[in-house]
């Protein structure tokens, strides 16, 4: 007797929900659905909320790697122009 509800099934059914959920907007509310009744439903909203707060972490590092990268440059430029200015400087007095 086959089981009314099989294994791939339900992973089917899981895929779907995953799927769908990760089509609603991104800032749409959780709380409420972190409070359900539903164990599936409460157990998406918490994975759900910790995967938005990691992107949101994940684009501030980002964002900090942007600021050093920019820094970085700024200084090889300021290098690269007194280099500049070094060898102008030994050729106009040799």
């Amino acid at each position: 007797m086959t089981p009314p509800f099989s294994f791939a099934t339900a992973l089917l059914l899981a895929s779907t929900l995953a799927f769908t959920g990760c089509q609603s907007a991104p800032e749409a509310p959780v709380a409420a659905d972190l409070n359900s009744a539903n164990p599936a439903v409460a157990g998406q909203a918490r994975k759900v909320q910790e995967l938005s707060t990691q992107i949101e972490r994940q684009k501030a590092v980002i964002e900090t790697e942007k600021t050093k990268l920019t820094a970085l440059e700024q200084q090889l430029q300021g290098s690269q122009q007194n280099l500049d200015g070094i060898k102008k400087e030994v050729r106009a007095n040799p």
